[in-house]
């Protein structure tokens, strides 16, 4: 095998130095062209020269590399500066390239190259011939190892099992001529590649955060809800989501060769997460819902929140007399809590209530094998820094007498999630006490009939709710449609279909920063109330929905 990248590389020596040259001026024309096209990058330079040097300077302490810095971050600037999408970004998103930039500069000057030298090699053995050598073989490998799968095919077959272009058109099932074009360009590709210093992406060694989410109204298949148990699936999707991108573009961002790539985006295709564009390249499908657009989400909605928040709760204030009356149960319960286990199902009613005026966006639309629902993508936390951990709601059957509804809001310790670390048979314990009246109790605890008396009596305030999802959805929709790229489809019916559970923390922190709920002091979910079950929703119990 060392034979035949040996021969490689004999073959890429002989053109290396025409190659280097052609090289060098084909980057210097791209660059010209990014400086050209990106004009509010280079004013953003011309007035930042002088800082962006310091911060170099800085970072680096010698005025040498400070300068060498300063002129990466530049180039990384141009060159990134036509993927931004949101003009508001602009300034973040530079210096985020920046610190970038710094990161990799520092741990390319810290890299230390060395060789054990045999101490039994004469004075007269030159043996850094041999070095260079096996590092541009090592490189070629490198770079084979990019390669797509019919270039890779092809070159493998050629070189390292020794194949005719004619054994190789029988063994793909492709013509000579297409075999002896992959060869050809195979060759100009390892060259191109071979010459560089080639850098993996940071999600070589440091994925981002991505969540897949399905909600589904037929049962799934096994294949798709395991597709995101691994990390690659969602690696690939974030990285080809703003723009197309090729099978080597994405084996360089992951350090993943291409060949463990490939059958993962043939899964992928198959239930039309990725497509692949004219160019060859794939490009994601999915709607992600990224820190950046949730913050821009966050920011844009937290004042009319606050302020249709802070009527809603002063309206409910204003009947906790009447709500206490409807059971002996909701009588001792403590203001702060009766109101938290109350404000969890107003949502619920007029998320209810928007859902009829937008009855076309709840259709499920169909996902794979005639099963319906929406999928979509959460990369990041999800979540603002003031709230601790995320969201959770669910249903959940205690037993055959009672079910709970609860909320966390993201704003407890994560030791409180309600149902992750709920002791069930203690739960049941305390709801059969309460009950009966041997203990204080902790949880409002209804019938069906005195339910629908507590919904009859907070409709006004549901519908207050309804009219504050509605300004968040066409404020999600808006955000979307300038963040997602132009080839994701369905936005609106997604961001319908999603925007309950991606508001759950987000309303539980602005009722807190209104002023009229204070945070929990109770262990616990922050919202709960259980009610008796009744027969017509056995099923519907026994799920959970979670997020």
């Amino acid at each position: 095998m060392n034979l035949v990248f040996k021969n490689l590389y004999l073959w890429f020596n002989r053109t290396f130095l025409y190659g280097t040259i052609y090289y060098e001026r084909l980057q210097t024309m791209v660059r010209g062209r990014y400086i050209l096209r990106q004009t509010s990058a280079s004013d953003f330079i011309e007035e930042n020269l002088k800082t962006i040097f310091a911060y170099s300077l800085s970072k680096v302490s010698d005025k040498t590399d400070a300068e060498d810095l300063t002129n990466e971050i530049v180039y990384a600037i141009l060159e990134s500066a036509d993927r931004i999408k949101n003009p508001d970004a602009f300034y973040g998103y530079v210096w985020k390239i920046a610190s970038n930039t710094c990161c990799k500069f520092i741990r390319r000057k810290r890299r230390v190259s060395f060789c054990e030298i045999n101490s039994d090699i004469s004075d007269g053995y030159d043996f850094t011939e041999e070095i260079f050598a096996r590092e541009d073989i090592s490189n070629l490998r490198r770079e084979i190892a990019l390669l797509s799968k019919e270039y890779r095919e092809c070159t493998v077959a050629y070189y390292y099992d020794g194949l005719s272009c004619s054994d190789i058109s029988d063994k793909l099932n492709i013509s000579p001529e297409m075999v002896k074009y992959y060869l050809f360009k195979t060759r100009k590709i390892l060259k191109e590649g071979i010459c560089m210093e080639r850098e993996f992406g940071e999600k070589s060694f440091k994925p981002e955060p991505f969540e897949f989410h399905t909600i589904f109204s037929e049962k799934c298949n096994s294949e798709y809800c395991s597709l995101f148990a691994r990390k690659l699936p969602g690696q690939i999707l974030m990285s080809a989501y703003y723009a197309p991108i090729s099978v080597r573009e994405l084996s360089v961002e992951l350090g993943v060769a291409s060949v463990y790539l490939e059958d993962e985006i043939i899964l992928l295709e198959k239930y039309n997460l990725i497509s692949k564009v004219s160019s060859g390249k794939y490009q994601t499908k999915l709607v992600i819902f990224t820190d950046d657009y949730m913050e821009e989400f966050y920011k844009k909605a937290e004042k009319p929140a606050v302020s249709a928040l802070a009527e809603i709760m002063k309206s409910i204030k204003g009947k906790l007399n009447e709500i206490r009356k409807i059971n002996n149960i909701c009588g001792k319960l403590f203001d702060n809590r009766i109101l938290w286990a109350i404000l969890w199902p107003v949502m619920r009613l007029g998320y209810d209530k928007m859902e009829d005026e937008y009855s076309e966006l709840n259709v499920r639309t169909t996902l794979y094998s005639g099963a319906s629902g929406v999928n979509y993508g959460v990369s990041g936390s999800g979540q603002r820094e003031e709230l601790e951990c995320g969201t959770f709601a669910g249903y959940s059957g205690i037993d055959e007498n009672y079910y709970a509804s609860a909320a966390d809001f993201g704003i407890l310790p994560k030791n409180n999630r309600y149902f992750h670390n709920m002791d069930y048979d203690a739960l049941k314990d305390k709801i059969y006490k309460a009950v009966s009246g041997e203990i204080t109790p902790e949880y409002m605890i209804l019938t069906k009939t005195e339910e629908g008396l507590l919904f009859k009596l907070l409709s006004a305030e549901s519908l207050m709710m309804s009219e504050l999802y509605r300004k968040f959805f066409l404020l999600a929709c808006q955000i979307m449609h300038m963040h997602a790229p132009k080839n994701v489809y369905d936005i609106d019916r997604i961001v319908f279909q999603t925007l309950f559970f991606q508001t759950l923390g987000f309303i539980g922190y602005c009722t807190v920063k209104s002023g009229e709920l204070s945070l929990p002091d109770f262990d616990g979910a922050a919202a709960v109330y259980i009610r008796e079950n009744t027969v017509e929703e056995e099923d519907a119990v026994s799920q959970e929905i979670l997020i």
